[in-house]
């Protein structure tokens, strides 16, 4: 039995796919060139702003950085015109789990990347996650669960003018 040439391909094309879910008003971009800023604590936003909608990207744990999706976020948070982006949710799943739904996230905050903490959520999926289920088999002999990576986000638009240059 052969292997079909356009499924190998589909398969290829599919390895390391960033997903988008938006959902919420789009506006027409203040400026083509303005950089979207990324927060993770609403605290540290000194501009009034406003929530234009929600966005969640996934993919591959194994296969799609944080900082692949946090640049997808990016993108999209452009076209619909936002001005910041404020990551308010993370989580790893199984790849069996439904991304939607009530599942339990840790916050954005509790592993904010100004103090290293990204990478102690790594080690924690690794050590905790990944390896209390390698022992683990679904209905298929053998195979283990693989992980995805969900981050939650709000698009937000700034109400005020930019601050002055000095």
């Amino acid at each position: 039995m052969r292997f079909p040439l356009w499924a190998a391909v589909a398969a290829m094309a599919l390895a390391g796919c960033v997903s988008m879910e938006y959902s919420g008003e789009k506006l027409p971009p203040k400026d083509a060139d303005s950089k979207v800023s990324v927060y993770t604590d609403s605290a540290k936003i000194t501009r009034t702003y406003k929530v234009l909608g929600t966005a969640t990207v996934s993919g591959n744990y194994r296969e799609v950085s944080r900082d692949r999706m946090v640049e997808k976020l990016r993108s999209e948070a452009r076209k619909c015109g936002a001005d910041a982006i404020l990551i308010v949710e993370q989580q790893v799943i199984s790849d069996g789990d439904r991304v939607s739904g009530n599942p339990v996230f840790s916050t954005a905050f509790d592993y904010d990347e100004s103090d290293g903490n990204w990478s102690r959520l790594s080690r924690d999926v690794d050590q905790n996650f990944a390896n209390s289920n390698r022992n683990r088999t679904s209905t298929a002999a053998g195979s283990v669960n693989n992980f995805r990576r969900v981050i939650r986000a709000e698009f937000l638009r700034y109400l005020d003018p930019a601050p002055a240059a000095q």
